[in-house]
């Protein structure tokens, strides 16, 4: 049989056996370094794929609450269609336009002065704040306060013009509160 290199080595007397030996536990202590550095190896292997599998699940997570705010926004979304058919219904029902009538009242929309066909006695329900003026795909309405305050409720842009309550405004402190403005006064 063949002899190992360690004993050919001897035997011819090259290497003394102290050295033969130093060499054997050299040899041995890098083999087992190497395992150490296999095993580390395997444990970053085992890491990564714990850390791919964390990244994957926080992913999913991710993926999940933007499907709900995705269902939050669509459910909002409903209800305000809902509101705004609901408003529809609203004006469209109960609306009190007069096609005759002539008088002119101007009302603020915004910033912007607008006008609306009125007779004599919806000029003192809006007045009094018996009636409010809506909007509905840009035409004006005119509603009755139960309405108003319906769509107020639902929609509070829709409604453009309404004195509500606007007596109470009126303080005892005014030095002309006596001296109400008349009805029929056209600006």
């Amino acid at each position: 049989m063949a002899q190992s290199l360690r004993d050919q080595l001897l035997k011819t007397g090259l290497v003394s056996k102290e050295q033969a030996s130093k060499a054997e536990q050299q040899a041995k202590s890098k083999t087992h370094q190497q395992q150490k550095q296999k095993k580390k190896k395997r444990g970053k292997t085992a890491l990564d794929t714990n850390s791919a599998a964390y990244l994957a699940a926080k992913a999913r997570e991710e993926e999940i609450e933007r499907a709900k705010e995705l269902n939050r926004q669509k459910e909002k979304e409903r209800r305000q269609k809902a509101r705004q058919a609901e408003v529809r219904d609203l004006i469209e029902h109960h609306h009190v336009n007069d096609p005759k009538a002539e008088e002119i009242y101007y009302f603020l929309d915004g910033k912007l002065v607008k006008k609306m066909e009125v007779d004599f006695k919806q000029r003192q329900q809006l007045d009094h704040g018996q009636l409010a003026i809506s909007v509905l795909e840009d035409e004006y309405y005119l509603v009755p306060e139960a309405i108003a305050e319906k769509i107020l409720e639902r929609l509070p842009e829709s409604v453009r013009c309404f004195h509500k309550n606007q007596e109470e405004t009126i303080e005892k402190d005014e030095p002309y509160a006596d001296y109400p403005v008349p009805d029929d006064l056209i600006w």
